[in-house]
């Protein structure tokens, strides 16, 4: 669940990129975000993964108020949600498997990361 209220996103430079955002997303339902460029499309969804913060309002995953969230909180919330970039950010010599599994390396112990031998639960 993703539920946004009364979010409002204004850039430094003054840009309003949300204004006043209501919207819920209900587990397991697919929504398409469609708009001009400049509409605040991937600002909205850099939102959700705390990429960018919000200026205003509350913005829910899950239940829980992510805008407070700090270090591995974040790294957390990101964990579990799945964004794919316009430009890939992959590392090409390694897996597809490899290149998400990344995201525990902060986490798990050096010789883990080393080895490339991650628990079954991350994979």
């Amino acid at each position: 669940m993703i539920e946004f209220i009364n979010v409002h996103k204004i850039y430094p430079n003054g840009t309003k990129a949300l204004h006043n955002l209501n919207l819920f997303i209900d587990q397991g339902e697919f929504v398409a975000v469609i708009g001009l460029s400049g509409a605040g499309k991937s600002t909205l969804i850099r939102c959700i993964n705390r990429m960018h913060d919000i200026t205003d309002g509350q913005l829910f995953v899950d239940g829980t108020n992510i805008t407070n969230l700090k270090g591995k909180q974040v790294r957390n919330l990101r964990r579990r949600i799945g964004m794919i970039f316009q430009s890939f950010n992959l590392v090409t010599r390694i897996s597809v498997l490899n290149n998400v599994l990344v995201s525990f390396v902060p986490d798990n112990a050096l010789w883990r990361n080393i080895t490339g031998l991650y628990k079954k639960q991350q994979k």
